[in-house]
Order: structure tokens, then C-alpha cells, then sequence
């Protein structure tokens, strides 16, 4: 199973009377007292099945065809769903597909979130190659990713001295 504690996610690797050894993703071993562990916010992520839900946040630029870009965006990343880590497991859950969400009206974009069922052990590699297909997808399509912006109008003239 995999587990977050606190913040804190990784595989169990041993659990004794007294505590709960996990390798976290970036490889570290942490042990939890028992105790501490079930009077803490605990998830076991993989309880049900092996698949967390990732959202990833999207920005384009007001003005685009938000349909166009869902388009765009589930035709890319629909081949990530169809393949396998080295164990021959999906890296996605094949029974949902990729789905893009109109998220909120942003300050400089039209806010859009990708869910993505992706394999719990997975996740920090499948979610920097959806981000980069991502990114590479808008670029392609000449779809503009924009970036808080302001004007700042000075009046002319003299300031008023008291």
C-alpha cells in the first residue's frame, strides 16, 4: 500500500506492533509510530485501487476557444493512458479517461484543470510528462499561455504639495 501521513507519501514496507516503515518517492525510509499515525490526517492511497487523481492546473489566454484546447489537450495526453511502467501495469487508470475541466476565471486566464487517474508510483514521472505535453501541445497550436500581467497609467502633471 501507499500511505500519506502529515504530508508525507510513500510505500509500506514493514508494519510492527509499535510502527509503520514506509519508502518515501524520493527514496527515504521514515517509521511512524502506530499511534501518531491513526491520530493524524492518514490516506491510504491505494486501499481501493493503485490510482491517485491528479489535477493539473492550466492557464490560457482570454479569448481562446476553451473547447478547441480540451480537444487538444485529451488527444495528446490520451497515448500517456495507453502505457505501462516496467511491471506491465497502466500508468493510468484505462476505465477513466483523461478529462479537462473549465476551472475558474483567473486575474490574465481562463483557468483549466486536466484530471488524470495516474499509477500512485508513478506519479512524479507522469506528471512532469503531462505537464510537458501539456506545454508543448499550446505551443504547437500557437494557443497563448499567459502571465500576470499590469498597466500602470501615470497622470501627468504636477503633484499637489500641502
Amino acid at each position: 500500500d501507499y500511505i500519506e501521513c502529515d504530508g508525507i507519501a510513500g510505500r509500506v514496507e514493514s508494519i510492527t506492533y509499535q510502527s509503520t516503515q514506509i519508502t518515501t518517492i524520493d527514496g527515504g525510509v521514515i517509521a511512524f509510530l502506530n499511534s501518531a499515525l491513526f491520530s493524524k490526517n492518514f490516506k491510504n492511497m491505494t486501499r481501493n485501487h493503485r490510482y491517485e487523481l491528479i489535477k493539473v492546473p492550466v492557464g490560457v489566454a482570454y479569448g481562446t476557444d476553451v473547447e478547441q484546447v480540451r480537444q487538444l489537450l485529451i488527444e495528446a495526453l490520451t497515448p500517456i493512458c495507453h502505457e505501462e511502467n516496467a511491471a506491465g501495469q497502466p500508468l493510468t487508470d484505462t476505465n477513466i479517461p483523461v478529462s479537462v475541466a473549465f476551472s475558474d476565471f483567473g486575474d490574465s486566464s481562463v483557468d483549466l484543470k486536466v484530471c488524470i487517474w495516474m499509477l500512485v508510483e508513478e506519479k512524479i514521472a507522469i506528471t512532469a510528462r503531462v505537464k510537458e505535453v501539456i506545454y508543448n501541445t499550446l505551443n504547437k497550436n500557437g494557443i497563448e499561455i499567459p502571465f500576470p500581467q499590469r498597466d500602470i497609467h501615470i497622470k501627468e502633471g504636477t503633484p499637489n504639495a500641502s
